[in-house]
């Protein structure tokens, strides 16, 4: 990523007018970010290799940070990660040998790079609290830092209660003691960084607040925490979910295609703010964006908007416009925009079957294709749909069923997009 323009606004002014901040510590911070450059920290367990859509608020809270002049630190919980953290969660999490979280760690690196420069004065920083959580004793432990933990103050987090209080459950000791191991990084990132904020969910905030009280105790230093707000769309969906399957940042879990759809169908009402909280586009042309969907809401130019710049700031702009190329494809602009590019994003979101080039070349019969596809069950019922002016071969109506598909009728000598009906897709793609 190219070192981002520096944002000459106070950067708290920036997320509260973006809808960013949800909690914050009365402790002056707008004060100390206009006096010099803050250390910042998020940690992320690698619990999982991806990060989700969820996690993009906080990510897009350090990437302010960093574009008005402060340093992100990135931390990967490679120590705290083979604990799980109880917040809000209903049982004991399955706990990940070495190897796992080392791998998912580095799956989170290469997932955060395209939001943050790791270059310059204020270049972000990648660490794993494994690096100094691993080297503590048990007695450095107890005595330097559980001495300033009161359990009293542990057990009356709603998120320990909750768990206390299931007979079925309950809570173990390891992650009991969770709060305190992450109240310990932020103590070490503050000796050996000089970090004064740290950035998290606003199921964190306890968490967070953990960390300042541990700050303030073990070297009567003022901190700062900020939590990032719950996102929800208008009917109360939580983010990030699609027919009540998560949504990754690594295309290998979720595709870019299903990430861009994810935000084209994003509901009128929430267009505005999502695009203050997910895109940096000025919010001056944000409001404009908005005044053009409230005049005409059919266009969707707001939900086009989001979608394309969300996904090129997670899988970079040729993905993006090759994924914009296939959704507009398949939903209103046809073929007639489609690059080469766009061909695996398209297979990815219709069913696609393979056909031989030399028989392309040669010359397949329509209607046995069609049957072979599996994109209609009989000779007859293929013949019924083309004589009835249903079947389109890239965006041409087809009316005779001896017609052949060569490559002069493929796109790029190579793609047969075949549409049923209305809405009914199936790519034929030629292989070797």
């Amino acid at each position: 990523m190219a070192t981002p323009k520096k944002s000459q606004k106070n950067v708290i002014a920036v997320l509260e007018e973006r809808g960013l901040i949800s909690q914050i510590t009365e402790s002056g911070l707008p004060e100390a970010a206009a006096t010099g450059m803050l250390s910042v920290y998020c940690g992320w367990d690698p619990t999982r290799p991806s990060l989700q859509i969820g996690n993009l608020v906080p990510i897009m809270i350090l990437a302010h940070f960093q574009r008005a002049g402060h340093r992100p630190l990135l931390l990967v919980g490679g120590g705290t990660g083979m604990i799980g953290d109880p917040s809000f969660k209903s049982e004991e999490r399955v706990l990940l040998s070495t190897e796992q979280v080392a791998e998912n760690a580095e799956h989170i690196r290469r997932q955060l790079e395209p939001f943050l420069s790791f270059e310059g004065a204020n270049g972000a920083v990648m660490l794993n609290n494994a690096d100094w959580l691993g080297k503590m004793t048990l007695i450095e432990y107890l005595r330097d830092i559980g001495k300033h933990f009161s359990v009293n103050a542990m057990i009356a987090k709603e998120s320990v209660r909750a768990r206390l209080e299931d007979r079925d459950q309950g809570i173990s000791y390891t992650e009991f003691s969770y709060m305190v191991l992450q109240a310990t990084d932020y103590l070490h990132l503050f000796d050996h960084l000089g970090c004064t904020v740290q950035v998290g969910g606003n199921d964190q905030w306890g968490n967070l607040t953990a960390g300042v009280d541990l700050i303030r105790r073990a070297r009567h230093a003022h901190v700062h925490a900020l939590t990032a707000p719950l996102i929800t769309s208008s009917s109360g969906q939580k983010l990030g979910k699609s027919e009540g399957n998560s949504l990754f940042l690594d295309p290998e879990l979720t595709t870019a295609y299903e990430l861009y759809q994810y935000w084209i169908n994003t509901e009128d009402a929430d267009v505005e703010r999502y695009l203050k909280i997910f895109t940096f586009l000025p919010l001056d042309e944000i409001a404009e964006i908005g005044r053009k969907q409230a005049a005409d809401p059919a266009s969707r130019v707001g939900q086009r908007l989001l979608a394309f710049e969300v996904t090129r700031l997670v899988h970079g702009e040729a993905t993006a416009r090759a994924v914009e190329e296939a959704s507009q494809a398949l939903f209103g602009a046809g073929i007639q925009t489609l690059s080469e590019a766009a061909l695996p994003h398209l297979a990815g979101a219709v069913p696609t079957s393979p056909i031989a080039r030399s028989a392309l070349k040669a010359g397949l019969p329509l209607v046995e294709t069609l049957v072979s596809a599996g994109i209609q069950k009989s000779k007859g019922e293929a013949r019924r749909l083309i004589q009835q002016g249903g079947l389109y071969v890239n965006d041409r109506r087809i009316t005779d069923a001896e017609t052949l598909l060569t490559p002069e009728t493929a796109l790029f000598g190579l793609a047969i997009l075949v549409r049923a009906g209305k809405n009914k897709y199936h790519l034929l793609l030629a292989t070797e």
